[in-house]
Parts: structure tokens; sequence; C-alpha cells
């Protein structure tokens, strides 16, 4: 599908259009990208490593644990100053800086955030993240690296081939609900919101929020009738089966769209079944924004190589070939505020072997296996998404890794690891936090334990339901 042409800044001047400055801002990335996407891997690595020197730079400038950690791989601290590496030198160094876990990120959190940020980056704003790791981090981020989350998200739509002016359902948290119980609380928007809005004329948007019971979600689906949906794919996988299993008749979509986990084996045929509609996935976290997107062609994940440093490596730290599952490692390339070099996210991927039959070079993952997630089960019986207040509850600095069980139907379960027994006012602000989250006829209680492993295969589960 063409490109719609963006927005005019002139009178008269509609085609080709003189787009305004945030719009003209985002096709001048948008542009260099579309050249980028079909680098060599020298080429490309080339290209990016200036955006990462002065990322170091700018760290080791204002941050001792990135100066001592640098200068320790072997790397001039000053911008510039490895130009004179060949590539295979630079990317031994690269290797030999140590890993940063987010037990690091927690611990050393103040040590990681800049004081100043470089003109023209803008504030500092801050994201927590999900905790689909069991340890929750703080990031500071700026607002140029919200500028270029925007940037790619424009790609992906480009991509993907999407229709801006049909209507766009996202059903995630609405942060604007005060009362939660099970009914439907959605909102309208009159376009697509940032950045498809900023760029093009779009259809509206709706956020359903999702904290009501599966089949209720169902009923506003087929009310809204949406062009694209949006959601976790442990949510739509019920969608899916709730309308099965019903003999529901949900209304045309060209396409389901699964962020924030894994999608399950059976999720894209079930999809097609049911809806008629193609199911694509995207990998993105709150510490880094997308990190790949699904193929429209060729159905593996592309990294979004520009935007973020990736490397998958084994148990001994060395990069993972094709067909290979290793823990994922990824330098975000434009947050100035808290930089992360070689930060372990938390995921396993497999490396895919190139090249992808779209056309694009940029690095491909097989799978990125190890992030869904389970439903909550209600008193009566239904499903609905895990959310237990997780931002409140983790408000509690002493609290470094979480689990949350649900033991049975009415009974729920947090099990915390952390660095100094609560008081009894955060111990009543966590259960307080968790039950109002979780709405009337819950009983939760508070586990605290020495460590939360890791499953099979590498595998956390945040959220556990065994009953």
């Amino acid at each position: 599908m063409p490109l719609p042409t963006p927005h005019a800044a002139f009178p008269g001047a509609v085609w080709p259009a003189i787009p305004p400055t945030p719009a003209a801002a985002l096709l001048a990335v948008l542009g260099q990208l579309a050249e980028s996407q079909c680098m060599e891997a020298d080429e490309l690595a080339m290209a990016r490593r200036p955006q990462l020197e002065a990322l170091m730079a700018h760290a080791a400038g204002q941050l001792p644990f990135w100066r001592k950690r640098l200068e320790a791989a072997g790397f001039e601290v000053e911008a510039g100053k490895n130009a004179g590496l060949s590539l295979a030198e630079w990317n031994a160094r690269w290797a030999s800086l140590p890993v940063l876990t987010r037990a690091e990120v927690q611990s050393l959190e103040a040590q990681l955030r800049v004081a100043k940020l470089p003109d023209g980056h803008g504030v500092v704003g801050e994201s927590v993240t999900s905790g689909s790791s069991g340890r929750p981090v703080r990031i500071a981020r700026s607002t140029l690296d919200y500028f270029y989350w925007q940037a790619f998200q424009l790609r992906e739509h480009v991509w993907r081939g999407r229709d801006v002016a049909g209507t766009f359902l996202t059903i995630s948290r609405d942060e604007s609900r005060k009362v939660i119980d099970e009914s439907v609380h959605l909102r309208s928007m009159a376009d697509w919101g940032p950045p498809a809005s900023v760029v093009w004329a779009t259809g509206k948007s709706f956020l359903l929020d999702y904290r009501a019971p599966v089949r209720r979600l169902v009923e506003t689906i087929c009310e809204v009738r949406p062009d694209y949906l949006c959601t976790f794919p442990s949510l739509l996988l019920e969608i899916l089966r709730h309308a099965r299993g019903e003999g529901i008749e949900l209304p045309p979509l060209k396409e389901a769209i699964g962020v924030g986990e894994a999608s399950p084996p059976e999720l894209a045929g079930l999809c097609r079944e049911v809806w008629g509609a193609p199911l694509c996935s995207t990998y993105t976290a709150a510490e880094t924004g997308a990190m790949a997107y699904q193929c429209r062609e060729g159905g593996r994940w592309h990294v979004q190589a520009e935007k973020s440093f990736i490397e998958v490596i084994d148990a001994e730290g060395r990069a993972c070939g094709p067909g290979q599952t290793g823990r994922v490692i990824v330098t975000p390339l434009h947050n100035f505020a808290m930089p992360l070099l070689r930060y372990e996210i938390g995921d396993l991927a497999t490396v895919g072997e190139g090249p992808c039959v779209c056309g694009r070079t940029l690095p491909v993952l097989e799978a990125i296996p190890g992030r869904a997630r389970d439903l909550l089960m209600l008193p009566s019986g239904e499903l609905r998404p895990p959310y237990y207040g997780h931002n409140a509850v983790m408000q509690v600095r002493s609290i470094r890794q979480h689990q949350v069980i649900q033991t049975a139907r009415d009974r729920v379960c947090l099990r915390l690891v952390v660095v100094q027994p609560l008081t009894g006012e955060e111990e009543a602000h966590v259960l307080k936090s968790a039950g109002d989250a979780l709405g009337a006829g819950f009983v939760v209680e508070i586990e605290y334990v020495e460590e939360i492993v890791r499953g099979a295969g590498g595998k956390f589960a945040e959220f556990e339901r065994r009953c």
C-alpha cells in the first residue's frame, strides 16, 4: 500500500506536501531507515559505530562507573578516539565489556543516571519495567529517545502496509480508570495518536482497559468493529477461544498485533481460523522501546539495529549463531539519560539466518521464547489479564524481585525478594495496592523468599496460576 500524503504545513502546498517540522523530522529519519534496512552487516556496523561511540563518550564523561568499565575493555573514552580500530578489533573490545545485569541497574540506579543531557535531548522522564523477568527496574529516558521510538513505530506501520485511515483498538491498561470492577472501560480518541497522527491524517482509535472479563471484552470488540487490534497474545488467545466456543462471529479485522509477550504457537492459526485475520508480533521493552518487528513476508523478526545494538550470547558469553538460542543483550543507542551498555534484558532469543525473503538485510531472530503469561481466574471462573497493581507495589524500593502466584480462585500470593525487611507500613501498602487492583473477592498474602529461580529452559513467569 502506498504511503499516505503527510500533513501540509502551508495552505495550497498539499502535494507533494511540505510537512510541518515535527512530521518532517520523523519522515527524515524514516527516509534514512529505508536505506539502512538494506545495508550489509559490516556496513551497518560501521554506520552505527559513531552513534555508539558518542553514547560511550557521554557515559564515560559523566559516570565513573562507565569510564572504569570502558577503559578496562581497552576503549578510549573521548569521542572519535577509537576510529582507528578495525571492525574486528573494535568488536573484540566490545565483547570484553562486562554484561550489565538487572540487579546492577537496580542497586546502582543513581550511579547510572547522568546529571546533564546534551543540548537538544530534551527532558528526562521515567519508565518502570513490567517485571516479566521478575526484577522490575526504573529507567530514565530522554525526549530524544522517545522521538526515536516514534520514528521506528512509523517504520512498522510502513512495513506492515497498514491503512492509517482505519480504526485502531488497543486493549491494555488505561491509567485513567479509577474504579476496578467487572465493567467495561472504553475511551474513544479522534485519531491514532503519535506518531502516526503527527505525520498523517488517521482514523479513530479506542483504548479498552483489559481489566474486565473476556466475554465483556468480546462484546466491546463487536461494538467497536476495529480494523486493527493490539493487545497481549495471551489475552488475544482467550478472546479467540471464547468467540469460537460461544459461536460468536467477530467483525472483520485487517490485522491483530501482539505485544509484550511471546505468541503461543497456535495463536496465528487460531486468529486466521476464528477471525480470518493475520497476526503480527512486536518485540519491545520499557527500557528500550522497539527491538524487533515481525516481517510481513518472512514471518521472522527483524532487529531494529539502527535503534538498539542487539547481541544474543550463550552461557559462556560467546555470540550465538543461526539456530542457537541465547540471552538477549541490548544497548539502546539514543538514551543518553541513562546509558545501558550491554544490558541483559532478561529474555531469550533464537538467532535466525539471512537473507530474508523480503530483501531487507537487517539481522533476524527466528524466535523469542519465554515471554508468555498466564491469565488470572476471577472467583466467578472467568479470566482476565493478571493486573495486580505492579507500579504501586514496586514503589517499595526494598523489593528486588517478585512473583505473583494465584493459588486458588480467591487467593493470591506475592512472593518477594527484599534487600531489607519491609516495615509494617510498607507491607500494608503492598497488600492494599494488590488488593485494590485485583478487586473484591481476593485474599492477598505475602511470602518472603531468598530467591525466585527461572523454570525449565530459562523461562521466568511473573505471574502463575496454579488453580
